[in-house]
């Protein structure tokens, strides 16, 4: 290949080789860029319930065992019911004395109405009609008294709303307690639980526009308990916040994941390891590879004569030492990484060769210190996206 200058005379003159720049050299590979990202996140009970007492009283009994696993309805604490089942008993004789006053009351109107009206004045017909509604009324109050009695008296038998696993129990036998005594103990629910944690906002954007383009999963979320160890499954999408912090920039997250075996401890600090299930199969290549002038970014792209080409491209997103090419590049092509102040475009080159001390590492290399959990793909994976 030749690189023609016109003389002063107007003759072309060859470029001789040796005067062609030298230039280091690196291919343009596909590497998917569906790249896994790790947060910080902590476990959280999607159901927390402080037990209180809703009436006073001395604990008879605490039926079950501090840090057990409990079911819900089952009987946790007893309290002294003798003083309860007496009031009931009472109010249940205060609705049968209403009822029998009730009933007087409708019999003697009753036999007012039906008599004859000379013999009846109007002021005792009203007395009668007001002490039937009286004794109606008298009825509900003593109804209404006896359920409450009722509902006091199953208070004194405290049960667990959901299941979980009970804490510490706070109050035990012989204690007296009244709604004011504070939590007699705690259950977390342990299956299924959350785990929350804070996304960037620009992360978030991106899941966003992937579950607007997808109705099943989208990221495949795995977790890394203190110890090391992967917990098996995968979480599912749960809960975000509906703003994003002012301070931090992020939105809290939640993803949440089954936990029959309790390895995920409410209040424990874990890692998180999201990766989009789809795969993002595009160009990389190297930063340094990338000019720019008024017109946008473009790089120089060698062809099998050792000519250098200006190629206009799109560039897309960046992590570390390489940028991805949405547009303007396919694999395999030569693209220059260095030497690029000699380069014009359709002047020749020489690449330098592979064991020069100026040769640049491959983009698979630079992908890796650049953070993508890459390997860069062979022809036959390309469009797999």
């Amino acid at each position: 290949v030749r690189a023609v200058l016109k003389n002063g005379a107007g003759q072309q003159a060859a470029m001789p080789q040796q005067q062609a720049p030298i230039v280091v050299l690196a291919s343009v590979e596909l590497a998917d860029l569906a790249a896994a990202r790790e947060y910080v996140g902590r476990v959280e009970p999607i159901q927390t319930v402080e037990l209180r007492p809703q009436v006073a009283g001395q604990i008879a009994q605490v039926h079950f065992k501090e840090g057990a696993a409990v079911k819900a309805g089952q009987l946790l604490f007893t309290l002294e019911p003798r003083e309860y089942q007496a009031t009931v008993a009472a109010r249940r004789a205060d609705l049968e004395r209403a009822q029998a006053n009730y009933d007087r009351a409708q019999k003697y109107h009753a036999r007012l109405a039906a008599a004859d009206a000379r013999s009846v004045s109007a002021s005792d017909l009203e007395m009668a009609e007001s002490e039937l509604l009286q004794g109606k009324a008298g009825v509900a109050q003593a109804k209404a008294a006896l359920e409450l009695a009722q509902i006091n008296l199953g208070y004194t038998k405290i049960t667990a709303p959901i299941a979980g696993q009970a804490g510490r129990a706070n109050f035990t036998k012989g204690n007296y307690v009244t709604p004011q005594s504070g939590v007699l103990t705690t259950i977390v629910q342990m299956d299924p639980v959350r785990v929350t944690f804070s996304l960037p906002d620009r992360d978030y954007l991106d899941q966003l526009e992937a579950f607007q383009g997808s109705d099943g999963a989208v990221y495949d979320a795995q977790v890394t308990l203190s110890n090391g160890t992967l917990y098996p499954g995968s979480g599912t999408r749960d809960f975000e916040s509906n703003v994003i912090d002012a301070q931090t920039g992020t939105m809290q997250m939640s993803l949440r994941y089954d936990n029959a075996q309790g390895l995920l401890i409410p209040g424990a600090v874990v890692r998180i390891r999201t990766k989009p299930v789809q795969s993002r199969v595009s160009p990389v290549i190297p930063n340094e590879a990338i000019m720019a002038d008024g017109q946008g970014d473009y790089v120089y792209v060698v062809d099998g004569g050792d000519v250098a080409h200006q190629r206009r491209v799109t560039l897309g997103i960046q992590s570390g030492r390489m940028r991805e090419v949405v547009a303007g590049l396919e694999g395999g092509e030569r693209i220059i990484t260095r030497g690029l102040q000699s380069v014009r475009d359709g002047v020749p080159v020489r690449p330098a060769a592979a064991a020069s001390p100026n040769a640049t590492k491959a983009p698979s290399e630079l992908a890796q210190e650049s953070g993508y959990d890459l390997t860069p793909l062979s022809p036959d994976a390309e469009g797999t996206n």
